[in-house]
């Protein structure tokens, strides 16, 4: 690479960086608001709380319990949804980027082997082969490998919505 080719790639990879720092504060900035109004719906739930306890009115204090848990348990769930959709975005940006990165290593890895074949003697062609093998062997780990992070992504939710409607399912029984 001449001092222009290097140059004209550093510029590229700090546009793809800006762009995916970009992409970060997006990410946060979503987290922050879905996280936000969860805190608000807590503290007017609190607030509520805390005028019917300063009224000696236990019965609506209790009232407004109940109520509170049944509603934080669908709060959560949506607020799991909710963030679960912007990290598996996230994610999956980040994975397609680094699915592209590692195609654009192979294939210059697979271009020098095809250049060096022509200048070195003998045994290339088998060091070529063995290269080859390995990093078509390394894209496909690298693609099971996101769709098990996928999988398990999924069972967690899973089994988050379970335990949500096992929980809510033993209050009313409670009753």
């Amino acid at each position: 690479m001449d001092q222009k080719e290097i140059q004209a790639w550093q510029q590229a990879k700090a546009k793809e960086l800006f762009a995916y720092s970009q992409k970060l504060m997006d990410a946060a900035k979503d987290l922050a608001e879905h996280h936000m109004q969860e805190m608000q719906w807590g503290m007017k739930n609190a607030m509520e709380s805390v005028k019917s306890a300063a009224k000696s009115d236990l019965e609506q204090l209790k009232d407004l319990q109940e109520e509170a848990t049944k509603e934080a348990a669908k709060r959560a769930t949506t607020y799991q949804k909710k963030v679960k959709a912007v990290l598996k975005g996230l994610g999956d940006d980040a994975a397609d980027e680094t699915e592209k990165h590692l195609e654009k290593v192979r294939s210059s890895l697979v271009s020098w082997l095809e250049d060096a074949e022509s200048k070195i003697p003998g045994h290339a062609d088998k060091l070529s082969k063995v290269v080859h093998d390995m990093s078509t062997a390394g894209q496909k780990m690298f693609k099971e490998g996101r769709k098990i992070v996928n999988q398990v992504a999924d069972a967690a939710e899973k089994n988050v919505d379970e335990h949500v409607r096992q929980s809510s399912a033993s209050k009313k029984k409670t009753k």
